[in-house]
């Protein structure tokens, strides 16, 4: 056991351990709050926190008038991968109608947003950015000169390596390009490494806004079976690099969209050494990376690239802001073609808001707000996991991520989520059906569940999903 770690969190170790070990089993009383101090010699203060800490993890649960119990294990939580399929074909995309859709579905502040990927906006820090930005607004510099920086903002640059160096993922500030979110900066990526016509991998199910840019570029779709443990299956990946005329691969190593799924350290090497030795580049998603539920980050593939063969997007609209729409690329060797592209598309990403994230970080409070928004993250998605496991029928599955905020749910069998999304929607409910995960419309029997906005008063709601559900059955 850490002696660097705090008391509550030693004691919390060992009680968790304890829990996993069977010794108290599910549903079973725990020691009382004063039992336990007195019996190990800690505070009241210190045995709460430790109790309050397996709370936020799922694990135990509070009883009015009576204690802390071990909580059951969800009888229809785990989710089990699919049977891998038979070998895909090319795809053309066509999935822009429905995810319209659904983005106008998710601004009607009268539906239950359970289908947009949108953050709480109670966990984001928008008081302290609002006064930085009115702090940098006042000051001289913007009198003069207000002019935009094609490549972005140096400050902001510095910050993006500093804290990718200390993650374990050296990158240097001129080699990263500064975006209007992260969908424009997958979207330069696709233009310098691709062609109308030419083919990328993808994983499915896979974030459907990459494949709205597929389709908007006249590119082809390759689907790579995903698992929901491990994300991206290799195997099939080096099956279709021997077979097919692969441009680029396009996946989510850490908390998947839709899946939440987290590829192994030695999966993430093999892949970035797979890519390498053929010479095709992998374009990697790292926008949910740093709302790890663990103890550390995990490392992004690009950590593990020695070739040049990994161009990392992210962004800070999971964590920071959706609206300041800063996202971006470290494009390496291929920078100075992403570069002629950005200033062909908007001559550069708007200065104040870059610099409000730059001081933001710069000023230490980012590590705290992650602490804090991990925690809620956990609290809110094992919650929101629990009462689908007890408003949703017989036959749910749903997934266990390690992060992110997103749950991917398996619907009982003969429910077609199209069909649920038109019944949900009409009930006031907005949910994202698995049909627009994939370009050849698989997962027809999944939905996508954001349970970042996860609260009792939502209860209701997703109770009536799961009767809608119910009589689909």
């Amino acid at each position: 056991m850490d002696s660097k770690l705090p008391l509550y969190e030693r004691f919390a170790r060992e009680l968790e351990a304890q829990i996993l070990a069977g010794t108290f089993p599910e549903g079973s009383r725990l020691p009382a709050l004063r039992e336990s101090s007195e019996s190990r010699g800690l505070s009241l203060s210190t045995v709460i926190q430790a109790y309050r800490l397996l709370e936020t993890k799922g694990l135990i649960e509070a009883r009015p008038q009576s204690g802390y119990y071990v909580k059951p294990k969800p009888r229809a939580r785990h989710l089990e991968p699919d049977p891998e399929p038979a070998r895909e074909a090319p795809t053309s995309v066509s999935i822009d109608e429905l995810s319209l859709e659904l983005f106008r579905d998710t601004q009607d502040p009268d539906v239950a947003k359970f289908g947009a990927a949108s953050p709480d906006p109670e966990l984001l820090p928008t008081s302290r950015l609002n006064r930085i930005l009115a702090e940098l607004a006042r000051e001289d510099r913007f009198s003069v000169d207000t002019s935009v920086q094609p490549e972005g903002c140096e400050e902001l640059r510095v910050q993006i390596a500093q804290r990718a160096f200390a993650a374990g993922c050296p990158l240097r500030p001129d080699e990263v390009l500064i975006t209007a979110g992260c969908t424009e900066a997958m979207a330069l990526v696709l233009q310098t490494l691709c062609k109308p016509g030419d083919l990328v991998a993808i994983e499915s199910p896979t974030y459907f806004g990459f494949l709205l840019l597929l389709e908007a570029l006249g590119l082809r779709a390759l689907e790579i079976p995903s698992n929901p443990g491990t994300g991206l299956s290799l195997e099939a990946l080096e099956f279709a690099l021997e077979n097919h005329p692969v441009k680029a691969v396009f996946a989510i190593p850490n908390f998947s969209n839709p899946l939440g799924s987290l590829m192994p350290d030695a999966s993430k090497k093999r892949l970035v050494e797979m890519l390498a030795a053929k010479g095709i580049p992998l374009i990697e998603n790292d926008i949910y990376g740093e709302l790890y539920f663990g103890e550390w980050r995990p490392p992004v593939a690009r950590s593990f690239d020695e070739e040049g063969s990994v161009i990392l997007c992210s962004s800070f609209s999971k964590d920071i802001s959706p609206g300041y729409r800063i996202g971006w690329v470290a494009a390496g060797r291929r920078f100075p073609d992403m570069l002629k592209l950005k200033i062909a598309i908007n001559s550069g990403t708007s200065v104040l808001p870059q610099l409000t994230i730059a001081r933001y970080l710069e000023s230490g409070g980012y590590d705290l707000h992650l602490r804090k928004i991990r925690k809620a993250y956990a609290r809110k998605t094992a919650e929101m996991s629990r009462a689908i496991e007890e408003y949703f029928p017989e036959g749910t599955r749903v997934s266990e991520p390690e992060g992110g905020y997103l749950l991917w749910v398996r619907l009982p069998s003969g429910i077609d989520s199209l069909e649920l999304y038109r019944e949900a929607i009409a009930a006031r409910i907005a949910i994202a059906p698995g049909y627009i995960f994939s370009p050849s419309h698989k997962h027809r029997d999944y939905i996508r569940l954001n349970a970042a906005v996860w609260s009792e008063r939502l209860h209701k709601d997703l109770a009536r999903l799961g009767r809608l559900v119910g009589k689909l059955a």
